[in-house]
């Protein structure tokens, strides 16, 4: 029971899997294959149109039909773009309510016992990018619908037939998603431990890029800025060289805390090696400069004799395309990045913003 109640609880895939696979240049190979498979799904419907086992009579027919549109209006979610995970749910809600319909207008229980074969396809697909609870959905349509069947086919004298055909439709649900959803949510813990930094347990630079892309995903079609700071530790070598690595290694885990408390809840934090951290957040105040400023006072603020050099760049979220999304990460980090030079140049204890002429008069230096 703890281990049905952990699987039950486990969070979304979708948005880290979109990550991962935008991260890697793969999203439109996997937009591609979904769209293809869930367009040459449309045909099974317009197929049993034309034989005497599929839908007979007015209504059937006409709930086939909607069920064929249904299906071309999921495609075209796949189609036109890369869908946020409120629409990818909507869409493999659509395909397993397409698909119930279709079954249940088929005059030839066999038949409809066939098409019920196919609620493994979205099964399958939310056992990848969803929730357990959507693969329940999927699920309860699936067995309500080949139930109906099973008993068409037992009062049509086929009682073998009706068990088989329910408890293929039962396999292919439930126990194969099922253990894709124990598959994916493996390779999801290792990469995030593959992802993460060993002494502070932040995220690793390439970490950091994938769930700034997660980030980026989430929000995109919203008013949002997203925002990257660069913070790079004053005096650092300095410290390790007169108090020792370890003292040092203490500095840099009590930065990452207090990167963790400062920073909020949805915020990607990174340790991209040696003494300099990342953060990408989302805002819709994009000028502000308060967020970096308590960053570097609150390192001011420890025990360990050391100060920050904080960058700052933003862009809206509007003008991120997927297919950049990767390189316009590296762009900003670039910028943050050399706005944090330009402080440390200035002494240091200094952050800075790079957003037009408001970067030229964001410098707050410390007192």
């Amino acid at each position: 029971m703890r281990w049905v109640k952990q699987w039950w609880r486990q969070s979304d895939h979708y948005d880290w899997l979109m990550g991962y696979v935008k991260f890697r240049g793969l999203s439109g190979l996997v937009r591609t294959m979904i769209a293809a498979v869930a367009i040459m799904s449309t045909f099974i419907p317009i197929a049993l149109m034309t034989v005497p086992e599929g839908p007979v009579g007015v209504v059937p027919r006409l709930v086939t039909r909607a069920a064929t549109v249904g299906l071309v209006l999921a495609d075209l979610i796949w189609v036109v773009g890369l869908p946020s995970r409120r629409r990818s749910t909507i869409f493999a809600a659509m395909v397993t309510a397409c698909i119930a319909a279709v079954a249940l207008s088929c005059s030839d229980p066999a038949v409809a016992i066939l098409v019920c074969t196919t609620f493994g396809v979205p099964a399958a697909y939310v056992a990848f990018t969803h929730r357990a609870i959507h693969a329940a959905f999927n699920f309860q349509v699936a067995m309500i619908v080949a139930t109906v069947e099973a008993v068409r086919l037992t009062t049509s004298g086929r009682p073998v037939l009706a068990v088989c055909a329910v408890w293929l439709v039962f396999v292919l649900t439930v126990t194969v998603p099922a253990s894709i959803q124990i598959v994916v949510h493996a390779l999801g813990t290792d990469l995030i431990r593959a992802d993460c930094d060993p002494l502070t347990f932040l995220l690793n630079r390439r970490g950091f890029g994938i769930k700034v892309q997660e980030l980026i995903h989430r929000d995109r079609g919203t008013s949002a800025h997203l925002m990257v700071t660069v913070i790079d530790l004053d005096g650092f070598k300095l410290l390790n060289d007169s108090r020792g690595h370890l003292f040092g290694d203490r500095a840099l885990i009590a930065v990452a805390d207090i990167l963790r408390k400062q920073a909020s809840h949805d915020a990607v934090i990174g340790r991209s090696g040696g003494d300099e951290f990342l953060i990408a957040d989302t805002t819709h105040r994009p000028h502000q400069s308060s967020a970096a400023e308590r960053l570097r006072a609150a390192i001011a603020a420890t025990p360990y004799a050391i100060t920050a050099s904080v960058g700052v760049a933003t862009i809206a979220l509007s003008d991120v395309d997927d297919s950049a999304a990767a390189t316009i990460i590296d762009d900003l980090v670039m910028s943050a990045d050399l706005e944090m030079y330009v402080a440390k140049r200035l002494g240091g204890n200094a952050s800075r913003h790079a957003d037009g002429s408001y970067g030229q008069t964001a410098v707050r230096l410390a007192e």
